[in-house]
């Protein structure tokens, strides 16, 4: 799901290109993006005629339904109704080149995500694996399905994801690894298939130690087939492989194992709020 909301009232458009418009704002909040850049993600196969005439009118639209949230978030507080500190002009601003969407501060899941698993990596740095396991939890907790879905990305964007989504899979590695350290298989055999079910596609790798870890508490049948299994399977993907996932599993203390419950959540990634 992508999400962007202004004082608390979404702000996201219906029209595809307006949409695409403000998730390649999003994916770099804060900083210039060109209309070179801007027009490249609207038409990667080339540009109409009138295409800065085009993304000038998607600007509009879009401060339209800023102003609209602005205005809602005051008369929701029951302020004075002087002039706006903050106009839509402000939100989305232009600039000699470009656009550059302005939080004002606000934050955004992707950059909790980011915070997050950078404290879950200085933890494992520093071998506290308990604050690494629950930080690196909660940074996976945010992801609910791929990030920018509902939106038909173009170059830019499609990039931005891919990165998202390696970080995501190291995230998932690391907090595999941290779980395994501190014995905590019935933890993880928990709460994996939860994460899982946020992909959108097969992850065989994570799917097998699942299943692996489901043969029971036989430490060395289970070990042994986990590493065979993640041997195999790293050979085949393009994501950064659960290398360290290996070390852990011959340190992991075996616990019994109960029927997992899939986790269900409805939070968001992608989205930035104001």
């Amino acid at each position: 799901m992508f999400s962007v909301k202004e004082s608390g009232t979404p702000i996201v458009p219906v029209a595809a290109p307006a949409r695409r418009m403000l998730a390649l704002l999003t994916a770099f909040a804060d900083q210039v993006v060109p209309t070179a850049v801007v027009v490249q993600e609207l038409w990667p196969e080339g540009p109409p005629a009138h295409a800065l005439d085009m993304v000038e009118t998607y600007v509009r639209q879009q401060r339209d339904l800023i102003d609209t949230a602005l205005r809602a978030g005051r008369e929701e507080t029951g302020t004075d109704p002087r002039p706006l500190p903050r106009a839509a002009r402000d939100v989305l601003v232009s600039l000699p080149g470009g656009y550059r969407l302005d939080t004002g501060g606000g934050s955004s899941d992707v950059s909790v995500f980011h915070r997050a698993v950078g404290a879950g990596y200085r933890a494992m740095e520093l071998e506290d694996l308990e604050t690494a396991a629950e930080r690196l939890g909660q940074a996976l907790a945010l992801w609910t399905a791929d990030a920018y879905t509902e939106v038909a990305a173009g170059p830019q964007l499609r990039a931005h994801i891919t990165r998202l989504e390696q970080s995501r899979v190291q995230a998932l590695d690391q907090w595999i690894e941290a779980q395994l350290r501190l014995g905590r298989r019935r933890e993880l055999y928990a709460g994996l298939p939860g994460i899982l079910a946020r992909f959108s596609g097969p992850q065989p790798t994570y799917e097998g130690l699942l299943a692996e870890l489901a043969h029971g508490p036989d430490p060395v049948h289970v070990l042994e087939d986990c590493k065979r299994l993640l041997r195999g399977t790293r050979r085949q993907r393009r994501e950064p492989a659960a290398g360290r996932v290996r070390t852990a599993l011959r340190t992991a203390r075996p616990v019994g194992l109960e029927r997992p419950r899939p986790a269900r959540t409805a939070l968001v990634i992608g989205g930035a709020s104001g």
